[in-house]
């Protein structure tokens, strides 16, 4: 009888401890997946990008952005080449989470702008990119307009 026990008793720890270490290998594996859409969500940072840059004091550029949230607010930051930010302006993304904008450089210093967004939905600032206002004549390459 006191084998029968013993033996039982063991048959029982084993069964635990074989419940409580596979409950253990997926605890990690649950919380790995379950990471795994969040951490693709926010890998991909909302970016911009211009039509160029380098342009004439009397010149257009446009600003492209992609990879922010949709039908949201976002903040465009443009410094000045003496590090003085121009106030901010406001925007609204579309549907896809994209936006255009057109930047006159007619009251833009000579010299290096840089510019970024802040997806005011998330927090998450956009790359830093930088175009150049120079005195070199050349078409002002406006954006065509509709008829």
């Amino acid at each position: 009888m006191k084998s029968y026990f013993f033996a039982s008793l063991f048959v029982l720890l084993l069964a635990v401890a074989a419940c409580s270490s596979s409950e253990n290998s997926a605890t990690p594996q649950s919380e790995s997946a379950a990471m795994a859409p969040s951490q693709s969500t926010k890998s991909t940072k909302p970016t911009i990008s211009l039509s160029r840059t380098r342009l004439p004091e009397k010149g257009w550029v446009k600003m492209f952005g992609k990879g922010f949230t949709p039908k949201q607010d976002v903040i465009s930051h443009l410094m000045r080449p003496d590090g003085r930010e121009f106030p901010e302006l406001h925007m609204l993304t579309d549907q896809n989470g994209e936006f255009t904008h057109e930047i006159d450089s007619l009251l833009l210093k000579i010299g290096t702008h840089d510019l970024w967004v802040l997806d005011t939905a998330t927090g998450v600032t956009s790359n830093m990119v930088h175009f150049e206002v120079t005195h070199d004549q050349g078409p002002a390459e406006r954006p065509i307009q509709g008829p």
